[in-house]
C-alpha cells in the first residue's frame, strides 16, 4: 500500500508543477497566445503522425528479426505500435510497452523475448533523445563568456558523440562484450551476481555491422519525426528567436525527463522545459504554456487514433494477429 501511494505521489509532481506555473500565469495572456498560433504548421505536425509511427515500426521490425522473432510486416508492427501508444497514454507505467508484446506472441515469439525487443528500442530511443538533449544545453551555452562556451560547447559535443558511438557498440556483440567485460571489472564485488544478470539479457542480440547501421539509421529517421514535428509547433507559436539547436535540445531534454514516473502524460515536466527554454530567449511563460498545450495535441492524437485502432484490432488470442 506505501509503495502504491509512493508511486502516485511521484506520478503528481508533474501536475504539481503545471499548477504552480497556472497561478503564476494570466491565463488571458495564455489564450491570447493560442489566438496567434498559426494552425497550418500545426496541421503538417500532426499530419506527420503516419511517418513518425511506420519508421518507429520498421526500426522494431529491425530488431525483432536480429533476436530471430520473425516479426510481421511494417503495416502489422505499425498498427500495434500505435495501439500502444495509446494506452501507454492513458495507464500508468509502461502498460503500451507490454500489450504491444501481447499481440505478437505465440509459441516461437516468447513474452521475455518480446518485451527485451522493446527495451532494446526503448534504449535507441534513449540514446537519440539524449544527443538531442545534449545539443540544446550546447545551444544555451550563448549566454556565458566566451571561456565557459567553448568549455560547455565541446563537453555537450563529446558527450553527445559518446552517446551516439556507444549505441552501435551496444548492438554488435563483439564490441559490446568487451565493453561489459570492463564494466565488470571496475564494479564492486557485491554487485557483479547483479551485474551479470542485466549484461545476460544482452545475449540474445547479436546484431550485424549492416543491420546495427539500419538500426542507427532508423533511430535517426524516429529522432528526425519527432524533432521536425515539434519545430513546427515552434513555428506555430511564431518564437523566431529560439535557435533550432535549442528547440533540438528541449524536445530530447522532454522525452527523457516524460519517461520518468514524475508525471502523467509529461504534465507539468513538458511545461518546465519550456518555461525555461523560453525564459533564456526573452518570452513569456505564457507563450511557454501555450506551446505545451500544442504539444498536448500531439498527444492527445496519439490517443484518439490508438483508441479507434484498438477497437479495430483488439488484443488477439495468442498467435493470430502478430502472424498476420
Amino acid at each position: 500500500m506505501r509503495k502504491t501511494l509512493f508511486r502516485w505521489a511521484l506520478r503528481l509532481i508533474g501536475p504539481a508543477l503545471f499548477v504552480g506555473f497556472l497561478l503564476r500565469t494570466d491565463v488571458n495572456a495564455i489564450l491570447a497566445s493560442l489566438r496567434d498560433v498559426q494552425w497550418v504548421p500545426v496541421a503538417i505536425s500532426l499530419g506527420l503522425m503516419p511517418f513518425f509511427i511506420i519508421v518507429k515500426a520498421w526500426r522494431w521490425r529491425i530488431i525483432l528479426l536480429e533476436l530471430g522473432l520473425q516479426p510481421p510486416s511494417v503495416w502489422t508492427l505499425s498498427r500495434i505500435y500505435t495501439v500502444g501508444l495509446f494506452l501507454g497514454g492513458t495507464t500508468p507505467g509502461q502498460s503500451g510497452d507490454f500489450v504491444k508484446a501481447l499481440y505478437l506472441r505465440n509459441a516461437e515469439r516468447k513474452m521475455p523475448s518480446l518485451l527485451f525487443s522493446i527495451f532494446v528500442e526503448r534504449l535507441c530511443d534513449v540514446a537519440a533523445m539524449a544527443v538531442m538533449a545534449f545539443i540544446g544545453l550546447s545551444a544555451l551555452a550563448t549566454s556565458l563568456d566566451a571561456q565557459s562556451r567553448i568549455t560547455v560547447q565541446a563537453t555537450t559535443t563529446i558527450v553527445a558523440v559518446a552517446i551516439f558511438v556507444m549505441l552501435p557498440v551496444l548492438l554488435i556483440r563483439r564490441s559490446r562484450d568487451y565493453v561489459f567485460l570492463m564494466g565488470r571489472r571496475i564494479i564492486p564485488q557485491r554487485f557483479r551476481q547483479r551485474y551479470d544478470g542485466i549484461t545476460q539479457q544482452f545475449d540474445a542480440l547479436d546484431v550485424g555491422f549492416s543491420p546495427a547501421v539500419r538500426l542507427v539509421v532508423a533511430t535517426m529517421g524516429s529522432a528526425l519525426s519527432t524533432a521536425v514535428r515539434i519545430w513546427l509547433l515552434f513555428v506555430a507559436m511564431n518564437v523566431g528567436r529560439v535557435t533550432l539547436s535549442a528547440i533540438l535540445g528541449a524536445t530530447g531534454q522532454i522525452s527523457l525527463l516524460q519517461a520518468l514516473p514524475i508525471s502523467v502524460s509529461g504534465i507539468g515536466i513538458r511545461d518546465a522545459v519550456l518555461v525555461g527554454l523560453l525564459r533564456t530567449y526573452a518570452y513569456p511563460d505564457a507563450y511557454a504554456l501555450a506551446l505545451s498545450g500544442l504539444f498536448l495535441l500531439i498527444n492527445v492524437q496519439h490517443i484518439i487514433v490508438g483508441f479507434l485502432f484498438s477497437l479495430r484490432y483488439p488484443i488477439p488470442s495468442e498467435g493470430t494477429v502478430g502472424d498476420a
